[in-house]
């Protein structure tokens, strides 16, 4: 197949995404949603909405943190166009796509949360001082 950039290979989908191509094969075994288009000699194709997709699982499986079995029960039985197109706040979330703008904006937050964190344990191990004495 000539080279068609409304396709990429699992080889480009690994690399743009930061999957192993193995991770790849076992979500279309997980999500029967993902079905790239395969053509001879079983190579797969990837659409856009096969990426989108994709992008969707990679944020509710990594940053959200949400089972397999659970992004399951969230796509039930719908269509790809439906979960694209759907109006369940978890898919919306505007930290889905990623960007070098997204990625630091989500660094910042991240260090002044960990700033907060820190700050909180310091007045925990006061308040626990003072209810020893």
């Amino acid at each position: 197949m000539k080279q068609n950039p409304k396709f990429k290979t699992i080889n480009e989908v690994s690399r743009q995404f930061n999957i192993p191509q193995h991770v790849l094969r076992f979500w279309e075994n997980k999500f029967k949603q993902l079905s790239p288009l395969k053509l001879s000699g079983n190579r797969r194709y990837y659409r856009k909405s096969d990426m989108e997709l994709i992008n969707y699982i990679k944020n509710l499986l990594y940053v959200d943190c949400i089972s397999i079995k659970g992004v399951q029960k969230i796509f039930g039985n719908q269509k790809i166009n439906k979960i694209l197109n759907s109006s369940n706040p978890i898919l919306k979330k505007s930290s889905l796509g990623y960007s070098k703008k997204n990625l630091r904006e989500n660094n910042l937050n991240n260090q002044d949360t960990k700033k907060l964190i820190k700050e909180f344990c310091l007045e925990l191990k006061k308040i626990e001082s003072l209810l020893d004495k």
